[in-house]
């Protein structure tokens, strides 16, 4: 777009998903019969060489803004992008173009356009500066060339009935600092319809070939080249922004994206690092759907929410065992390595704990890192924008009434579900107390997802109380399986050991299970005061404020 915006309200949102595929299958991927069945009109191929600026202490980046030139041709367009966020790989941004004169940005322009508080505090360019960040002589707002990109792209435009995709097959390098990295993907972009129809488009491509979802942007990727970019962490569950009047149907896709954006978050950061909070973070990002899956079944109920929970499931066979093996050692065994470190018996069962995790991981790594976890996030992706649940008309006005009345029931709902199971607290039983915890987890994350329609500081204390008091009473259940783990441990590995080995590791399990059930009678003293005081909480989402 050449014209001018005059205001950020105006400037267009770019949805678009982004999948990594080795470049032997680029070729292949747009000489499908169906691929060319769907385009409109012929293929457009040109190369484009775009440079990205930002000031010396990154003022832009860290702000969520990538401000680019490209050279396409004779012609130069600027481009500024922010306000990212993304849902599994899908980028959802402003976007905003206009041509230049020449290879350096024009700031002037983007600030007429509305964009000023975007570029607070930066100047131009700095003449023929071509330094890269760190130049001790540059001012600190200036602008300067930090890296750069060279692509030959393959444009097609996908078009259906009711939606239309402009497809980008990309390959080239990123550069900065003299170093360079290749670049092979696909991105789909929405010119018409919903982010559904990616979706979809992008479940048939991993179909033909073997890809993944992509997560960083080119100038995030060269931009990492330039400064260093340190190891991926795990990443934790975003809230939404939701408001009251929010269609209740439309609060179950931004819960539902929120938490595919978790899920596929920690993809990356598991495969690299095999980091056990990445586990735990992608099985708390299911765990949360699952959970609003249940919160919202009586709008999302139909084949899609059961083959959407069947896919969910596999999931968690992968990470649920890794999961548990990292808290057995973690909470159960190593706390009692740490007070006995010489005993023999609890060094053999470390041994063949550590042995069982890594197994454990080597089936997640393989499944996480297969083309079906990329299938399963497409297709989740797809459910949730697309999904058979938005078709049905008996469930329109459920789908579009406002989101506090639902919401306020359902907490009630859930509420009073958790008290009732926690009656007589001190004297339940453990299969009654694990119970009492599940319930307790669903109340906590649906007060996380609704507690910002209320007075968001209200909810404070009772969502600490009830992470608390889940805390408390998981490992309370880590105690009572724990002796069942390590019975059933030793006798797969009791073959072929020798009377002594099986001596020493009968002995370390007594150890273990002696030392924590021990401690379980303090630490049910404690989760019964979080359960007396989280009763006399004040509940955030009702007019009084009534227990």
């Amino acid at each position: 777009m050449d014209s001018i915006r005059q205001d950020r309200s105006a400037v267009p949102t770019e949805v678009e998903l982004k999948l990594l595929v080795a470049p032997e299958h680029l070729d292949a991927i747009r000489d499908l019969g169906w691929v060319r069945d769907l385009c409109h009109g012929r293929p457009v191929r040109r190369r484009l060489v775009s440079t990205y600026f930002d000031t010396i202490d990154g003022t832009l980046l860290g702000r969520g803004v990538a401000l680019r030139v490209r050279r396409q041709g004779r012609k130069r367009v600027q481009t500024i992008k922010a306000d990212q966020r993304d849902s599994a790989g899908l980028f959802r941004r402003l976007e905003w173009d206009c041509a230049v004169a020449g290879d350096r940005p024009d700031l002037e322009a983007a600030r007429a356009a509305g964009l000023g508080d975007l570029l607070e505090g930066v100047e131009a360019a700095n003449g023929e500066t071509t330094r890269t960040a760190g130049t001790a002589d540059l001012a600190a707002g200036g602008l300067h060339p930090v890296c750069a990109t060279d692509i030959h792209r393959t444009e097609m435009r996908l078009a259906g009935e009711d939606w239309a995709v402009t497809m980008a097959l990309d390959r080239g390098t990123v550069s900065a600092d003299g170093r360079e990295e290749a670049v092979s993907e696909i991105e789909l972009e929405v010119t018409r319809g919903t982010p559904g129809a990616v979706y979809a488009l992008a479940e048939r491509l991993a179909e033909a070939a073997p890809m993944r979802l992509g997560r960083v942007s080119k100038a995030e990727r060269a931009l990492a080249l330039a400064r260093g970019a340190p190891p991926r962490q795990p990443v934790k569950a975003d809230v939404p922004s939701l408001s009251r009047d929010t269609p209740v149907g439309a609060a179950f896709q931004a819960i539902g994206r929120a938490c595919l954006a978790q899920m596929a978050a920690n993809e990356p950061v598991l495969l690299e690092s095999q980091d056990p909070e990445a586990v735990h973070q992608m099985r708390v990002s299911v765990r949360r759907l699952r959970s609003a899956m249940t919160t919202f079944a009586d709008v999302v109920r139909g084949p899609g929410l059961d083959d959407a929970k069947a896919e969910l499931r596999w999931l968690m066979s992968l990470l649920g065992p890794a999961r548990d093996i990292d808290v057995f050692l973690a909470d159960i065994l190593d706390p009692v390595i740490a007070r006995v470190p010489d005993d023999q018996g609890l060094a053999r069962l470390r041994a063949l704990f550590t042995e069982r995790r890594a197994a454990h991981y080597r089936d997640m790594l393989a499944g996480v890192g297969d083309a079906r976890f990329t299938r399963l996030l497409l297709r989740l992706g797809t459910w949730i924008e697309a999904g058979d649940w938005l078709a049905d008309p008996a469930r329109a006005d459920a789908r579009a009434a406002p989101l506090v009345g639902f919401a306020r029931a359902t907490l009630d709902r859930r509420r009073r579900k958790v008290w009732k199971a926690g009656r007589r607290f001190d004297h339940l039983a453990p299969e009654a107390r694990h119970d009492l915890r599940i319930l307790i987890k669903k109340l906590r994350y649906t007060a996380e997802f609704f507690a910002v329609l209320f007075r968001g500081k209200a909810a404070r204390p009772l969502l600490k109380d009830l992470a608390r008091l889940q805390d408390q009473l998981g490992a309370l259940n880590d105690v009572a399986v724990a002796g069942a783990l390590l019975h059933g441990t030793l006798a797969e590995h009791r073959a072929g050991a020798t009377g002594a080995e099986e001596a020493e590791r009968a002995w370390g399990a007594g150890l273990v299970t002696g030392w924590h059930r021990r401690d379980a009678v303090d630490a049910l003293d404690e989760a019964g005061r979080t359960w007396a005081r989280l009763r006399k909480r004040r509940l955030f989402w009702t007019s009084g404020g009534r227990r």
